[in-house]
């Protein structure tokens, strides 16, 4: 489950052989002034950032380097600090190691810091996170599942298989009234049904101990006439990722990103690109992310429940990983317009992207489904995946 003690940004400070406490003490103030007291640990091994306090300091650094980290180096003009990165970030760079450098004085430095904390805060709170896959990954999904031993190795999350046959029906279950009373002004006979759906996953998550699913849905409306829409934009409203058609890489991303920036993305089909803007469309949109929505049915079947809404905001970013872990595309991008298309799934957004990230998306995306979050987390994103070892698109 969700590991929720303190993580600190672990530093280590750099000067010359046998310097002088003083200079240790204001190398300490220094960084503080980067990132608050409370989430800054002082280290000797293992550490995420690199400040040199003076020249002299190459070798201790070189020592430092262990395969597969991210580093960030920092230095200043005075006392051949800049001069000590600089000789440590080639020597980083010629052994294979991922690391940037930074001035001390540049004014995206402190930004750039906070968004390191961040970023490792997230990662650091995957591990030990348990997935479930109820039932298995669409046949359609062909580029969309990712190994237990791979998602273990790379993000320390515990993939769960739950087939839908470990499940009692979703007939036996009691309507959820917390659901009911999230939609009671579209109460209806539908509704009802949709929320024994909804306790039936909620009693999974809860014996199970998970902290995200995604369900492999589509039986349950070729089979009942029933969806998983709702629930799972529900679950996604009150803080749990939750995706549809056991879409393994999407739900790993809406984790990802959840820890990093706070916010659930919303899960979407890619339904054109086109000129320099993507329409995406889905059934499965919390309801926290919209202005104002409808009940109607899921698109495909024209069964069940589905959330039909607007948007709220007026930026947002696109994010998509690889199933093996090793590709990340991101983009900002600027809503255009909400349409309500006849051909394409019930919430849907056409927004206008970079032209760079128009071509990747034609001619190398990493697959269908798209994440599509609120306001422009685009830095965070791409640092967080910098440190993950991932290739940015």
């Amino acid at each position: 489950m969700l590991n929720n003690t303190m993580i600190t940004l672990r530093v280590k400070l750099l000067a010359y052989r046998n310097a002088p406490e003083e200079l240790y003490q204001q190398g300490t103030e220094k960084f503080t002034q980067l990132l608050e007291r409370q989430y800054v640990e002082f280290v000797d091994q293992q550490p995420d950032v690199l400040f040199f306090l003076s020249g002299g300091s190459e070798r201790a650094a070189a020592d430092m380097l262990e395969p597969n980290r991210f580093y960030t180096l920092i230095a200043f003009h005075e006392g051949n600090s800049y001069a000590a990165a600089t000789e440590v970030k080639a020597y980083y760079n010629q052994h294979g190691a991922r690391s940037v450098l930074l001035d001390y004085d540049s004014r995206g430095t402190r930004f750039f810091v906070k968004n390191l904390y961040q970023s490792l805060k997230g990662i650091k709170r995957l591990r030990g996170q348990r997935l479930g896959l109820i039932g298995d990954v669409s046949d359609w999904l062909i580029a969309s599942k990712i190994e237990a031993p791979l998602l273990q190795e790379r993000l320390g999350i515990e993939l769960r298989k739950i087939p839908w046959s470990q499940l009692p029906s979703y007939q036996e279950q009691r309507p959820a009234e917390d659901f009911l009373r999230a939609f009671q002004t579209e109460y209806s006979s539908n509704l009802e049904a949709t929320a024994k759906v909804y306790a039936l996953f909620k009693a999974c998550i809860d014996r199970e101990q998970l902290d995200a699913i995604t369900v492999e849905c589509f039986s349950l409306v070729t089979e009942h006439a029933v969806t998983a829409c709702l629930p799972l934009g529900k679950f996604n409203a009150d803080g749990v990722p939750a995706g549809c058609e056991g879409d393994i890489v999407s739900i790993v991303g809406m984790m990802l990103a959840k820890e990093v920036t706070g916010v659930i993305p919303w899960m979407a089909n890619t339904v054109k690109i086109f000129g320099d803007m993507g329409l995406f469309a889905h059934c499965t949109i919390s309801p926290g992310l919209l202005t104002d929505y409808t009940i109607s049915t899921h698109f495909e079947t024209g069964k069940g429940t589905a959330i039909q809404g607007y948007f709220r905001e007026e930026e947002v970013t696109v994010l998509r990983l690889n199933n093996t872990l090793d590709k990340a595309f991101i983009a900002p991008g600027k809503v255009l317009r909400r349409p309500k298309y006849d051909s394409a799934c019930r919430t849907q957004l056409e927004v206008k992207l970079p032209p760079s990230a128009v071509q990747a998306l034609r001619e190398n995306p990493l697959g269908n489904h798209h994440l599509i979050l609120p306001h422009d987390h685009t830095e965070v994103l791409s640092l967080a995946c910098q440190v993950l070892g991932m290739e940015l698109q």
